[in-house]
């Protein structure tokens, strides 16, 4: 099983060190195709050259993927056209979001029947409720 995370990037990095530890608990459930989200170099380009060697990587990732997984807390152009690409390939998709996030979430992910939406007070909240969710979208743990 593959998942794809997302997360903001360029728009933003107050939710950095979540993603890396939201990493950590995906990869119990299958291959995390995405790890670049949490580490230092992502926030430069990842060590490719220009953003349209960023596009074809993470397009062929999302295509690649049997599950988008977005934090989706900080407002991402990024994020939402992942979303969007992942939506059109019909990948299941997964939206957290943070309620004491500064910004409201989009009506336009959470709705969006397609996405599953979690909402999550702290990443102890999330735990339970994540692999719950991904347990009913067929994603036992490896």
């Amino acid at each position: 099983m593959k998942i794809f995370f997302s997360g903001s990037i360029r728009g933003g990095n107050k939710y950095r060190r979540q993603y890396g530890q939201i990493l950590a608990f995906l990869q119990a459930f299958g291959e995390t195709i995405s790890e670049h989200s949490d580490r230092p170099e992502a926030f430069d380009d990842g060590g490719l050259k220009g953003d349209a060697a960023i596009y074809a990587r993470d397009t062929h990732w999302i295509r690649e993927a049997d599950l988008l997984v977005a934090e989706v807390s900080q407002p991402s152009i990024g994020v939402g056209y992942e979303i969007a690409y992942a939506e059109a390939r019909n990948i299941p998709i997964l939206a957290l979001y943070h309620v004491g996030a500064e910004s409201p979430m989009s009506a336009m992910v959470f709705g969006n029947p397609k996405i599953t939406s979690i909402r999550y007070d702290s990443l102890s909240e999330l735990w339970p409720v994540l692999k719950d969710t991904l347990a009913e979208t067929h994603l036992p743990p490896k």
